[in-house]
């Protein structure tokens, strides 16, 4: 007699479940299983699909961020793309224009010492030129004047007999 009966006992758990269940389905997240107390009045097949669903949530977030990490990641490697080329562009510049200007000054010095040569030959000419002058002029009686001795005595007695210089330096 101090026993229960198995159909009685089994009655009010059926029943006891099916009380609990009114409360098991308002459970619409993994959120709402938590705060249950214990998971024995849960369907398993709904803890299967909450757990699934939030498993797909996840799932599709991380293949998200993983997108923009590949991403951030692409940018990251043009820029260092740009960055390798940058220091090497500079050096290019550098000394392409260190031998340019190295050319170009050297050129600049030939022509300089061309035309040095060129004003030293003009220089010797008209030394030479002067000096005739000179000795023509302390020897008047000078064997065969040249076009070019005349043509300069001329110039410098048109300057009423001053000298050759005066014009150059006053």
């Amino acid at each position: 007699m101090l026993q229960a009966r198995t159909w009685c006992v089994k009655a009010l758990r059926i029943q006891s479940r099916r009380l609990n269940t009114t409360n098991v389905t308002n459970i619409k997240s993994l959120e709402d299983l938590a705060r249950l107390g214990s998971l024995d009045n849960v369907d398993p097949e709904l803890v299967r699909r909450l757990i699934n669903e939030r498993t797909n949530q996840l799932n599709t977030q991380n293949e998200l961020d993983m997108l923009k990490q590949i991403q951030a990641d692409e940018k990251q490697q043009q820029q260092v793309v740009l960055k390798k080329f940058v220091r090497p562009m500079w050096i290019v510049l550098l000394l392409s224009s260190f031998f340019y200007l190295g050319g170009h000054y050297i050129w600049w010095k030939l022509e300089y010492d061309e035309r040095e040569i060129e004003l030293h030959k003009q220089v010797q000419a008209l030394q030479q030129e002067l000096d005739e002058a000179v000795k023509q002029r302390q020897n008047p009686v000078a064997v065969e004047e040249s076009s070019s001795s005349s043509s300069v005595l001329s110039d410098n007695k048109s300057h009423n007999g001053r000298k050759w210089y005066y014009g150059w330096l006053w």
